[in-house]
């Protein structure tokens, strides 16, 4: 299997731009078709084996491997997607540092309990770094929306307070890109989750996620369930790593509710877009302009 393992992965492009890049004037986007403006660059994802670990397994070994001269640094939130990646790390025997990131006073310390115990039962090497309310709204969001080109989600900018915490020869590794699901386009990524990678090569990170190659997207996409948190049935990493803990599944942002709004109105405050962009591969994005041609009775234009 011929996989993509380059840091600060690119796998989309801006129709207008021809970059990774969002256009910074008169972008093309729409709350309509929010995939209209950009597209998918990789090949559609089609492929996985049976074995979600055995997927992920290859993929670390063969990582690690390619950059051995690096620290990797796992970022762990206490949740299973985070550990699982850290487990195949550990079950390999591949050193690795671990960060774990406390919000607003230890508003998601019922998560970060989890990453700690973990860490703690294998001798793995742990830091909890602190991020103030006052820090996401002075520094953190002004900065991601500058360098990332962030526009709505205020716990995908958060984790851009991680990059302070690491060296420029560390690899910061995520979990994140999970693939997300539009209604009525399909499969894909909305633009803030990857747009983590846009803020590392624009401030100079070595950034890395499993979870944008392609087997492993399919597993989770496989696993979609929108009535769950992170809008995914966690049941099959548990299947492949029986051994890890359960818990219960959250966002790590339960109990920041009482200052969301006020973050919601800073970003809206720093970035210039008020639509989100949903990154997708072309045919989603022709296929339901062409339903909507139909809907509107405009068929015979869409052909011309």
């Amino acid at each position: 299997m011929n996989i993509d393992l380059s840091l600060n992965r690119v796998y989309w492009e801006y129709i207008q731009s021809k970059t990774w890049e969002r256009p910074e004037f008169s972008y093309l986007c729409s709350s309509m078709l929010p995939s209209i403006g950009v597209r998918c660059t990789v090949p559609e994802y089609k492929r996985r084996s049976k074995s979600f670990h055995n997927d992920l397994t290859q993929l670390v070994k063969a990582f690690a491997e390619k950059y051995k001269g690096y620290r990797f640094v796992l970022a762990l939130s206490g949740g299973i997607d985070s550990e699982v990646t850290a487990e195949a790390f550990y079950q390999l025997g591949i050193p690795f540092h671990a960060i774990s990131q406390r919000l607003f006073d230890g508003a998601n310390n019922y998560d970060i309990v989890y990453a700690a115990k973990y860490c703690r039962e294998r001798n793995i090497s742990h830091e909890i770094v602190e991020l103030s309310k006052d820090k996401m709204l002075s520094k953190i969001i002004p900065d991601a929306v500058k360098h990332g080109q962030f526009t709505h989600s205020y716990s995908q900018i958060a984790l851009t307070n991680i990059f302070s915490y690491v060296s420029k020869d560390d690899i910061l590794i995520f979990s994140g890109h999970n693939p997300d699901w539009h209604r009525d386009i399909g499969v894909g990524w909305w633009e803030d989750s990857p747009n983590i990678v846009k803020y590392a090569r624009n401030k100079g990170h070595n950034f890395f996620t499993f979870t944008s190659l392609e087997p492993i997207f399919c597993h989770y996409a496989a696993n979609f369930d929108s009535e769950q948190p992170g809008e995914k049935n966690n049941d099959f990493l548990y299947e492949a790593f029986p051994h890890l803990i359960r818990r219960v599944k959250m966002t790590g942002w339960e109990k920041s509710g009482n200052i969301t709004g006020q973050l919601e109105n800073k970003i809206r405050e720093s970035a210039a877009y008020d639509y989100q962009s949903f990154i997708t591969w072309e045919r989603f994005t022709m296929a339901y302009m062409r339903k909507i041609f139909i809907q509107k009775g405009l068929e015979g234009k869409y052909y011309e």
